[in-house]
């Protein structure tokens, strides 16, 4: 990675965990929408170290399986015990909130560091509020590839006082390649929760649970044109032609060789 890019990565992160304690104004969002996937998901292992001073183990995991174009192909991956966390309570516009990020280590079908990015409304949460999810962005990474998707629907349910959350959220896969084979799209969810009580002793909120993926792969792309004949061995299409060509000149001139005479 340049040394600038990791500079700018590393800045991001450093922003990020510098508002974590925020109970009050909501932090500005620590990448902006739209980001490309891989710059998404390089801040996540930044932020997971400085937070718990334990690099990312998972990331260099293989992925489980290979997409078929036969059919989507199942995924499901869980973010680890400690290993997930809130590092921006993004900001508010009006009655929304948008860009609260999370991050964490994943283990399971694909292995390796998630970032997400969620707007909801309304914009708080609080005793018994139920936060409706309408929108953000994820990216999920590891040395299988990447796969990248919108959120499209879901609910953060707080219980009685406000500390804990139940989180129930649909995806949509918008591209990614995984093992070399290039996605076309699919969908998914994302169950767990949500845990306020750390914010009592000034550390960020929690997050935990599993992430389920159905992706399809895409299209096989056309053969090159230009090529020998299939299964002949045979000249390029340009010699074949050629060759052709001096045999018609051939047969012409023996043709009017056989009418002079």
């Amino acid at each position: 990675m340049p040394n600038r890019f990791a500079s700018v990565l590393a800045t991001a992160a450093v922003v990020a965990v510098s508002t974590l304690g925020l109970a009050g104004p909501a932090a500005a969002q620590v990448i902006p929408a739209g980001s490309p996937p891989a710059d998404k998901c390089a801040v996540v292992p930044i932020a997971l170290e400085r937070l718990t001073g334990v690099p990312t183990t998972t990331f260099s995991a293989p992925a489980l399986a290979t997409p078929q174009a036969a059919g989507p192909t199942g995924f499901a991956d869980t973010v680890a015990a400690g290993r997930g966390y809130e590092i921006s309570a993004g900001t508010i516009s009006g009655d929304t909130r948008f860009g609260a990020t999370f991050v964490g280590d994943v283990a399971g079908g694909l292995p390796g560091v998630l970032f997400s990015s969620v707007d909801y409304a309304p914009p708080s949460p609080g005793p018994a509020v139920t936060n409706h999810v309408v929108g953000g962005e994820w990216a999920l990474c590891g040395s299988w590839g990447t796969v990248f998707g919108t959120f499209t629907d879901g609910t953060v349910r707080w219980n009685a006082d406000g500390s804990l959350a139940d989180v129930a959220t649909d995806v949509a896969v918008l591209g990614g390649s995984i093992n070399g084979v290039a996605l076309s799209g699919g969908s998914g969810t994302f169950g767990g929760a949500l845990d306020h009580t750390p914010l009592a002793q000034g550390l960020p909120p929690t997050v935990g649970g599993t992430l389920q993926l159905q992706v399809s792969a895409a299209p096989a792309a056309p053969p090159a044109t230009g090529a020998a004949l299939p299964d002949t061995g045979g000249l390029p299409f340009v010699q074949l032609i050629g060759g052709a060509s001096a045999a018609l000149g051939l047969g012409v001139a023996a043709f009017v060789v056989r009418r002079a005479s």
